[in-house]
Parts: structure tokens; sequence; C-alpha cells
């Protein structure tokens, strides 16, 4: 009872300071990440790259955003709106405003030090503006991520697919994909970015054209969804209305913090894949982060989210709760279709993850045998993520992605006026070419 009351109070926690940071880092850099999406968007369809580093800045991008996508936009959101109703997808909304200024600045920082040399992402501009302390608490927190949010979790969620759709057993699919993973990982994060650089856009294209299906199918219930959304997200009767109501709403609470899951603005993950990318800019780095969000939670959390509420599966919960919810559109082929998706989702996250944990160890000074060490666990997380409940994996992710993104917030937001000056200054160069 303690501990639930305490991951109650922490989920609530992190809920209102990644929605509230958001936000206000959003004002304070004059939605300039908001009113640069177009351009951001047009860039990541466009597959542009730039610099001549060994990883481009599309490979990094799709690399953050693989480790963004991976289950949660099955699971996660399929948990998100069991547990807070049709209203937290629109409070995922608000987190993904606020996370792409968020992830832009976080970005910024990890590219503006790593031209300087410091090629340790949020490690690096952690321990430069918020004490070595935090630099230590944060690597901590992403190796326990790495082997929760980005491992079992992951695993977990496509094991529930792949034995519903193939009658595959949790263990072997999760040592499947774990053993997959390590292979990519031996090749370095060239290797990792170009593998996630091919992976993520058919994963996307083919996910969006199921989602489409689905909807065109139920076309007919879209308003009524969608009126739901909003009706829900402001329904704060039951605790007494107002501020009050919003900061208990379970809506709030869900939306934002599975918001943050899905999207991973402000964890600090995106900057460590990012600082390996080179680019003549900063902020121009940054804008990758911004298409990041979009993607991931305005686009494939939202395609989720609305096939749940047209095709609604009662009863259920996770990635079978969505499965069911495209069978029932779809037909019975829909449930393999789904496994498919799971399975290749939670692979690229996988990759991702298994980089940041890795560049968390060394940051911390470990060499060959702490690496040979954490990937031997990495591979046995991977495979218990098959056979344990979801709900323990994800209790543990949420108390891990604290711990990065507390310390992460704090840098931030000391290393403000860096990002703001590099912001603004980018504008200038743009307007001097023109």
């Amino acid at each position: 009872m303690a501990l639930s009351v305490l991951r109650e109070a922490v989920f609530t926690l992190y809920a209102l300071v990644m929605a509230g940071g958001g936000l206000w880092m959003a004002g304070y850099l004059r939605l300039f990440p908001l009113r640069r999406l177009p351009l951001a968007l047009g860039r990541f369809f466009k597959g542009e790259t730039s610099g001549g580093g060994k990883v481009s800045s599309f490979g990094a991008s799709a690399s953050a955003l693989a480790g963004s996508l991976g289950t949660g936009n099955i699971a996660g959101v399929a948990a998100a709106v069991a547990a807070g109703g049709p209203g937290a997808v629109f409070w995922m909304w608000v987190s993904a405003a606020g996370g792409m200024a968020l992830k832009y600045s976080e970005i910024l920082l990890a590219s503006k030090y790593a031209a300087a040399g410091d090629r340790t992402g949020p490690m690096g501009y952690i321990t430069r503006w918020a004490g070595p302390v935090a630099g230590w608490t944060f690597a901590a927190g992403c190796i326990a991520a790495s082997l929760t949010t980005g491992n079992m979790a992951q695993t977990g969620a496509a094991a529930d697919g792949m034995w519903a759709a193939f009658g595959v057993p949790g263990w072997a699919a999760g040592a499947a994909l774990g053993g997959l993973a390590l292979l990519v990982a031996r090749g370095g994060s060239r290797r990792a970015a170009k593998v996630c650089g091919r992976l993520v856009p058919a994963i996307g294209i083919l996910y969006i054209a199921g989602a489409g299906a689905v909807l065109v199918l139920r076309a007919g219930a879209l308003p009524a969804a969608f009126g739901a959304v909003f009706r829900d997200a402001f329904s704060f009767r039951a605790a007494g209305g107002g501020v009050l109501g919003l900061l208990t709403s379970r809506a709030f609470r869900t939306g934002v913090a599975r918001g943050v899951f899905t999207s991973e603005a402000g964890l600090g993950s995106a900057p460590i894949v990012h600082s390996a990318a080179e680019n003549a800019s900063p902020a121009d780095e940054g804008l990758w982060g911004v298409a990041e969000v979009a993607l991931d939670t305005l686009l494939m959390c939202t395609l989720t989210a609305a096939v749940l509420l047209v095709a609604p599966a009662e009863g259920l919960g996770g990635a079978a709760r969505t499965a069911a919810a495209f069978s029932a559109a779809l037909g019975g082929w829909a449930g393999g279709f789904l496994g498919v998706c799971g399975g290749l989702l939670a692979f690229a996250s996988l990759i991702t993850w298994q980089w940041c944990g890795e560049a968390a160890l060394a940051f911390l000074g470990a060499g060959k045998r702490g690496r040979a060490l954490y990937r031997a666990a990495f591979f046995c997380a991977a495979a218990a993520g098959g056979v344990f409940p979801g709900g323990a994996a994800l209790a543990a992710a949420d108390l891990a992605n604290f711990c990065m993104a507390a310390p992460n917030l704090l840098a931030l937001f000391r290393a403000r006026r860096t990002v703001r000056r590099e912001t603004f200054g980018y504008l200038c160069q743009k307007r001097e070419k023109k």
C-alpha cells in the first residue's frame, strides 16, 4: 500500500514537472520549436542529413525515434486510455507541445558541447550545469531505464502480441529480440544508426497503413470518439473542479506521464544519440527532435488512441487491448499484423536503448568487463521481459525515468540562457543568408 501511494505521488510530480517545464521552455523560446515544426517535419521526410560525421543527423533522429516509438505506442497508449479515459489523449497532446521545446533544448546543448569535443551527451552538460552528482544520477537512471523502459517494457508488450498472434513463448520472443539487438550493438553507433534509419520509416508506413484502414472502416465513430477526448479531458467534478481537479485528474496525470514515456522528451535519451552526429549548428540539430516528438506523439500515438476509441475492447489491457481493437475492425489477421509491428518496434527500441545504456556506462568509467556484464544483463532483461508482468516493468520504468528527467530538467533550466542565445543566434544567421 505504501509503495503504491509513493508511486502515485511520484507519478503526479513527474506529470506536473514535465508539463510545466516543457510549456515554460516553449514560452521562454518564444514558441520557436512549434513555429519550426513544418520545417522540421519536411526535413525528416526528405531524409536530409547535415555534416559529414559517421552518424548522420537523419540516422541519429531515426535512432532517437526508434527509442521513443517502441511498444509504448501500442501498449502504452492502451494503458493510458484504460487508466485515464479518453481525456488522457488530450493531455498527451499537451505534453507534446512542451515536449518539443524540451527535446529541442536538450539536443541543442548536447550538439553544442559535442562540437567542442564532449560527446557524452546529456551527462556532459548535466555535469557542467548541475554538478557531478546530477550527472552520475542521470547515468545510473539511464542504465536502469535501458533495462526497464527500453527493454523489459518493450519485450513484454511485444511478447504478448507475438504470443496472441503466433503462439511464440514470451521468453523466446524476448530472448530473440535481445539477441538481435546485441548483434547490432557489435557494430557500434554507426551500425545502429543505419539499421534504425532503414527500419523506422518502414515500421511507420506499415503501422500508419493498418491504423488508417481501421479509421476508414470506422469513420462514422470518429466524431463521437474525439468528442469524448475533449469532454473527458476537462471532467474534474470528482475532485472538486478547477486547479485541484486538474492536478488530481487521472486523465491529466496519465496522459502527460504516458506522453513523456512515448516521446521521451526531457529524459535525455535523444541527446545521447544526437551527440554522435555532426552538424554546423546546434539549433539546427535540435530541430530534428521537434520532428521526433510530433511523429511519435501527435501522429503514432494519436492513431493508436483513435483506433482504441472507435473499436473499443473492454476488459483487456496493454497490447492485447490494441490487438483486439484492430481485429474488431479488420478481422482475425490483424492480430498477426500487430504482432509483427510490435516485434519490430520493440527491436528498434532495444537497439537505441542499448546504445544509451552503454554510453551511460562509459561515462561512469566502466571498461570492457563492465560492458560485457551490462550486455549479459541486457539480454537477460529482454528474456525476462517476455515472462514477467508488464505492470512491474512499467512501475520500475517510471522511477528510472524520473531519475533521468530530474537532473536533466535542472540542467536545462540552468542552461536556458545558453539555449536561447544559440536559438536566436541561429535565427540571425538565417536572416543574414536571406
